[in-house]
């Protein structure tokens, strides 16, 4: 590039007359070998016949400047640069200078001025356009690299998912396959009780038969015509008889006895053998020594339990499945505004919605392990799922969540959330926030307000208020522990240790007629007390297996079994 600028600088020298300093035009040799126009050869002249040379000073006789030799190199040179000229066209850059050459890079006319300054410009934007592309790429990889990661992630979840899903296809295979073993086995049984029938009444015709003829031998006047006709008959009788053991052995044989096992499928209100029963301490504060509690107002309101006659029908609802009016884990339940019943389903990630009838009105999906639920005044569904709580209205549209799929200890978090109870007084909801050993308290329009500490280790699981005073299971101490909500403070346990009795994992926890309600999933009962704390009994049914929620609606109980995957329903069991 620098030696077309000096090439250029040259000839622009080279083919400028010095006196004119102008192109040369019909440039003419002196006899001192300098160049010059030959109109400024005349000028110079001024009508004489000596030239004296600009350049060097040497005096020349010219007798005619037509005469004088024509510099026909420089003419040739004149003739290339005005080529030149005229194919390079004007500078792109400052519009002013012929250009001399063009951009290698954007193909654009530039002059020697333009040439080296446009050159840094381009220099420039290739350099910036490198950092931005080199930018862009470390961007590009960062996206793809997360991309990878998401993809992986959704594939690993997909997988679990797929496999949830043939677990729980398998097991509804293997419930169906015990249905129909049983439909079979009935089939069989219904099969060989009617070709019993059928033998019996084939047995009965045969003696019918013999009795005829019996009778027959008493009609008969003659003895030849009675031999005759005995013989006859007994000829047409006897091939029966002969076939009808062999008829009948054949039809034993040709249908087997089939083994089976028999099936856990429990039809829909089917009531069932037991009585909800109250085992009563046989030893116990103020008992007296008729066997009655001084506090017979208690007792009387339990006296349906105690004796026996006044409990009603007993149903079980469900059994372990997917489908309607089928569990998995069920746990805490409530009633709506419609009086249905709303149950949460634990293993079944769902809530189902039932009459008090047991008819299926509407299954909820989208949860991860729902654990209670409870209903609003203001028409409000509170669901403790995972690590939050999800309200929903009444058409089940999600309203608002607190806490996320993440655990925590602060505010606005949770760690396992369980129990739900409300304060009829305030309308504040109650939360057992069970690992983070404390109880979350929400305002009405779901705001925090404060938490109360149960103490280390307490797993509170479920809760119920009454006149400012919370009840919360523990699910490490095996009590009640008993809290004032306005002073957050500590009042007592029940039972008191020297009660000597103690509650195996306590869960769902009422308060009804100023008794409380407590079911213990290992000990497989219903514990009773006053709101004092006096141990009042158990309440007791052979088929409990680990009951967890409790619900009383009028003078029904309604109990769920996380093990029976079942919901027991006992009507009327309070005066």
């Amino acid at each position: 590039m620098t030696t077309a600028i000096c090439s250029y600088e040259n000839i622009r020298q080279i083919t400028s007359c010095t006196l004119c300093n102008r192109t040369f035009k019909d440039p003419r040799i002196l006899p001192c070998g300098h160049t010059f126009c030959i109109d400024c050869i005349r000028t110079t002249m001024l009508d004489t016949t000596i030239m004296t040379c600009p350049n060097c000073q040497a005096k020349h006789s010219v007798v005619n400047v037509d005469l004088l030799s024509q510099n026909v190199a420089l003419m040739q040179l004149l003739h290339i640069r005005k080529i030149d000229i005229v194919q390079n066209k004007q500078c792109a850059i400052c519009n002013v200078q012929p250009s001399i050459t063009s951009c290698a890079h954007c193909s654009r006319q530039a002059c020697v001025s333009c040439l080296e300054v446009h050159r840094q410009e381009v220099i420039g934007d290739i350099t910036r356009e490198t950092m931005e592309t080199e930018r862009m790429s470390d961007e590009l990889k960062q996206t793809l690299n997360q991309t990878s990661n998401d993809f992986r992630d959704q594939c690993n979840e997909t997988f679990q998912q797929a496999n949830k899903r043939f677990e729980e296809m398998q097991k509804n295979l293997k419930l169906l396959n015990e249905r129909v073993c049983q439909k079979i086995q009935e089939f069989h049984d219904r099969r060989q009780a009617d070709l019993a029938r059928c033998v019996a009444r084939l047995h009965t015709e045969i003696q019918t038969i013999d009795k005829f003829v019996e009778d027959s031998k008493h009609l008969l006047i003659d003895v030849n015509v009675q031999t005759e006709v005995l013989l006859r008959l007994k000829q047409q009788f006897q091939e029966p008889r002969k076939r009808l053991p062999i008829l009948s052995r054949d039809l034993i044989e040709s249908t087997p006895t089939i083994q089976f096992v028999s099936s856990s499928f429990q039809m829909l209100n089917e009531e069932l053998a037991g009585n909800l029963v109250l085992d009563k301490p046989v030893h116990g504060n103020n008992i007296n020594s008729n066997g009655t509690s001084a506090s017979g107002d208690h007792d009387s309101r339990l006296a349906a339990l105690t004796s026996g006659s006044r409990t009603g029908k007993m149903e079980i609802i469900g059994q372990e499945g997917c489908g309607k009016l089928e569990f998995k884990s069920p746990a805490g339940m409530t009633i709506n505004a419609d009086g249905h019943l709303v149950i949460t389903e634990i293993d079944n990630n769902r809530l189902q919605i039932l009459t008090r009838e047991f008819t299926h009105i509407r299954t909820i999906i989208g949860f991860r392990e729902p654990r209670d639920v409870s209903f609003t005044k203001d028409k409000r569904y509170l669901i403790t799922d995972n690590h939050k709580l999800i309200i929903l209205d009444e058409e089940f549209h999600k309203v608002e969540v607190i806490g996320s799929n993440k655990s925590g200890k602060g505010r606005n978090m949770f760690n396992n959330p369980t129990g739900i109870t409300i304060d009829d007084d305030d309308d504040d909801i109650i939360i057992c926030d069970t690992n983070n050993d404390r109880l979350v308290i929400i305002s009405r329009d779901f705001k925090w307000i404060r938490d109360i500490n149960t103490g280390i280790d307490t797993s509170p699981r479920y809760a119920c208020i009454r006149q400012n005073i919370l009840y919360v299971t523990s699910g490490t101490k095996s009590c009640v522990l008993i809290f004032n909500k306005n002073t957050d403070q500590q009042m007592n346990t029940i039972p008191e240790l020297t009660l000597g009795v103690s509650i195996d994992a306590p869960r769902s926890i009422r308060c009804v007629r100023d008794l409380l309600f407590v079911t213990s999933s290992l000990s497989k009962s219903i514990f009773v007390f006053t709101i004092d704390g006096e141990y009042r009994g158990e309440l007791r049914h052979e088929l409990f297996a680990r009951p967890i929620g409790i619900l009383f609606i009028d003078d029904s109980l309604y109990v769920t079994d996380s093990d029976k995957h079942a919901l027991f329903h006992f009507s009327g069991v309070l005066q």
